[in-house]
C-alpha cells in the first residue's frame, strides 16, 4: 500500500527548492585524484634477459605504519599531520615503490626481474624509515636497503639513504613527481651497487 503526504502549498516550493540544494551539494562533491611513483613514459615491451646479465629481485618493501594507507599524509609547517582523502595512491604504498624501483633497475641493468635462466639471485631489500610529504616545500624519503645473494656466497651491502627533493610549487602533482625522483634516485643505487656485484667489484652504497 503506498502512502502519500500532502503538504500544504506553502511548504511545497521550500520542500522542493531544499531537494535541489542536496542534490546539488551531492554532485558537488569531487572524486579522488589517484596518483603514481611509476614514471609516465615506460616502455611496454618486455625484456628478456639474455644469458650473463645480471639475476635479481626487489622483495616486499615495508613502509612506516603512518603512511601506509591510500590516503596522502603530508605534515604541515608547524610539524603536525594531515590526512588528505582527496589524494591517494593507486596502489599500496609499499607495492609503489617496489614496482618503481624495479621499473627503474631494469632499465639500467637491461635485464627485468628473475629472468629465465636458473641460478643465483641478487635480492634487495627496501625498508623505508620515513616517506614525507610537505606541500609546498619538499618530499624525502628515507630507507635502509641491502643487496644479497640466494647463494650465500658474497658478502651483503647494506646502505642507508636519504632522498629529499624540493616541491615548492605545482601543487599534489609536482609532489608526486617529486616522489618518483627520490625513487628513481634509491634505484639507481641499487642498480650501480647490482652492477659492481654481480661482476665480483666492490660496490658502494652511492656514485
Amino acid at each position: 500500500m503506498t502512502t502519500c503526504i500532502h503538504l500544504p502549498p506553502t511548504l511545497r516550493s521550500g520542500v522542493a527548492l531544499g531537494l535541489v540544494a542536496l542534490l546539488g551539494a551531492c554532485s558537488s562533491v569531487s572524486p579522488p585524484r589517484f596518483h603514481t611513483l611509476m614514471p609516465a613514459l615506460v616502455s611496454t615491451t618486455p625484456t628478456i634477459a639474455p644469458a650473463g646479465k645480471v639475476a635479481w629481485e626487489v622483495l616486499p618493501v615495508a613502509v612506516p605504519a603512518q603512511v601506509d594507507q591510500p590516503q596522502w599524509v603530508v605534515r604541515a609547517a608547524d610539524g603536525s599531520l594531515a590526512v588528505l582523502e582527496l589524494e591517494r595512491w593507486i596502489a599500496p604504498l609499499g607495492e609503489e615503490i617496489r614496482a618503481a624501483v624495479a621499473d627503474r633497475v631494469t632499465q639500467a641493468l637491461g635485464s627485468p626481474a628473475i629472468p629465465v635462466e636458473p641460478g643465483a639471485i641478487w635480492r634487495v631489500r627496501i625498508d623505508v624509515q620515513r616517506f614525507e610529504t610537505a606541500p609546498g616545500r619538499e618530499v624525502r624519503l628515507e630507507a635502509t636497503w641491502a643487496v644479497t645473494s640466494s647463494d650465500e656466497k658474497t658478502s651483503t651491502l647494506r646502505c642507508h639513504g636519504d632522498f629529499v627533493q624540493p616541491a615548492a610549487g605545482g601543487g599534489y602533482p609536482a609532489l608526486a613527481s617529486g616522489h618518483q625522483q627520490t625513487v628513481a634516485r634509491l634505484a639507481d643505487n641499487v642498480a650501480r651497487a647490482l652492477k659492481a656485484l654481480s661482476a665480483g667489484q666492490a660496490a658502494t652504497c652511492s656514485a
